[in-house]
């Protein structure tokens, strides 16, 4: 199901004339993170916030 839907939004983003496509996971959603890691590459960035 996950490829699937990122398959779509694949095909929408070019149909559009999208270059790229992001997304973030937690650093402990290791089953994702395997699909994910089949379907692009990591960008290396690490994203980091503060609630105030």
């Amino acid at each position: 199901m996950g490829r699937a839907l990122i398959q779509a939004v694949y095909e929408f983003a070019r149909g559009a004339g999208i270059k790229r496509v992001y997304w973030q996971t937690q650093e402990t959603n290791t089953a994702a993170m395997k699909l994910y890691d089949s379907l692009a590459e990591r960008s290396g960035f690490i994203v980091y916030r503060k609630l105030l």
